[in-house]
């Protein structure tokens, strides 16, 4: 599934080449709260990708990393194709991995204060209690931790009195009640290290700290991230390599490329007014998690800006499955609002509707596995469907079109792969 690739495209000053259809896309895709890894382009994307192909009846070959590791951003060249259409993109996942390893090798018992103090945060500034009425799976999301951590509590609690009533007796006063002690906070942290990592809850607690302190601009570190990705923007719009430029926000990752949205536009506040077609993909996005926080001006005014932007295309994709997401909730106005409607203005909302993107089966057992659903967002379907990542992103049509109608590819591609007229 290798092709031959160009060094570094735009950005180091060679113009890559074009498919047949006289273009070249980028995609600068900015992820949530995952630590993704090295391995993310051959393990995820390469794996996906070719999935898609099989699904569409398209090839597709994506390059080896074209990156040494050194850049803000993981980067590899796609070719795409159909026996009437080819098509050339640049990916690149704008790293901040680092960030989230750095917050995954705290000590647990940091975890949990860091963690809980950034829940309280949330209740405290009114985010939590507005979390209901905007989406009713997404409130008992933030109250997860509480439940989990409360059942491990309680099992510390019952091994500490187990131990001090079997000890008493057998050792003098205090012992028992010491021994109890430390069997109750042994079983607590062994809880809470397995299966509590298992159950993603050390990744909530971690992105709910970075999420309080992304609201109140203590995140020094990922501020210059996304300076820099903010610089890696503006200087591909102005390179004039690409037809198309698609920046894409997954899970805080939406709430994130607002910010570099905003940095850039700074910078180029014709950003989208030029030759470039700039589209805006957000999915399984939780912006309003921040922008209902009574200190979620930052946000709410970054948010107000992108759906303001002249010649930006922005659509936002929902499903009801996906309990992080805020399904049928609109992440400017911040209220309920039916799906492919437009009173509200940008973004557009769409059903991504997973029912439709997998097999029955498959969805059954995926249920209960609420992460596996969240990032069904960016990997391929099952079955044909309006929503599409791969579609979107390394097929031939624009994202504004394709996006355009509730339906997407669905009614574009004959059997063959080829692109209907």
């Amino acid at each position: 599934m290798n092709v031959e690739a160009p060094g570094s495209a735009a950005l180091d000053g060679e113009q890559p080449p074009t498919g047949r259809d006289g273009g070249r896309r980028l995609v600068l895709f900015l992820p949530g709260h995952d630590p993704t890894d090295m391995d993310y382009h051959h393990g995820r994307f390469a794996n996906q990708a070719g999935r898609f192909a099989k699904l569409w009846s398209l090839d597709v070959e994506v390059s080896d990393r074209l990156d040494d590791g050194q850049q803000c951003y993981a980067r590899w060249d796609v070719k795409s194709h159909g026996p009437n259409w080819s098509k050339n993109t640049d990916y690149r996942i704008l790293r901040w991995e680092d960030i989230i390893v750095e917050l995954d090798e705290r000590p647990d018992p940091v975890r949990l204060w860091r963690g809980f103090g950034g829940l309280f945060d949330f209740l405290a500034g009114g985010a939590a209690r507005r979390y209901f009425p905007a989406n009713l799976r997404y409130g008992f999301f933030f109250f997860f931790p509480f439940v989990i951590v409360g059942l491990f509590v309680g099992a510390g609690v019952l091994a500490g009195e187990l131990v001090d009533w079997l000890a008493t007796g057998l050792m003098p006063e205090p012992l028992p009640t010491l021994a109890g002690l430390a069997a109750g906070i042994a079983t607590f942290f062994a809880l809470f290290h397995r299966p509590g990592r298992d159950w993603r809850l050390h990744q909530a607690l971690d992105d709910w700290d970075l999420a309080r302190n992304y609201l109140h601009d203590r995140t020094p570190l990922l501020d210059r991230r996304l300076d820099e990705f903010a610089d890696v923007l503006v200087a591909a719009i102005r390179s004039g390599a690409y037809d198309e430029v698609i920046l894409v926000g997954h899970s805080l990752g939406a709430t994130l490329m607002l910010g570099v949205l905003d940095r850039a536009l700074d910078h180029e506040p014709a950003l989208a007014a030029g030759p470039t077609r700039l589209a805006f993909l957000t999915c399984g996005a939780t912006i309003p998690k921040l922008a209902l926080h009574s200190k979620g001006e930052k946000v709410r005014r970054q948010a107000q800006r992108a759906a303001d932007t002249p010649g930006l295309s922005w659509v936002e994709y929902q499903a009801r499955h996906d309990s992080i997401n805020f399904y049928r909730f609109h992440p400017v106005t911040l209220r309920d609002i039916e799906f492919d409607v437009t009173t509200d203005g940008p973004p557009v909302l769409r059903d991504a509707n997973i029912k439709r993107m997998l097999t029955q089966e498959k969805l059954d057992k995926l249920r209960w596995h609420a992460m596996r659903i969240h990032y069904q967002f960016l990997l391929a379907n099952e079955q044909k469907a309006p929503y599409d990542y791969f579609m979107f992103v390394l097929g031939p049509l624009p994202f504004a079109e394709l996006s355009s109608r509730p339906e997407g590819p669905l009614g574009r591609f004959d059997a063959d792969g080829s692109l209907i007229a």
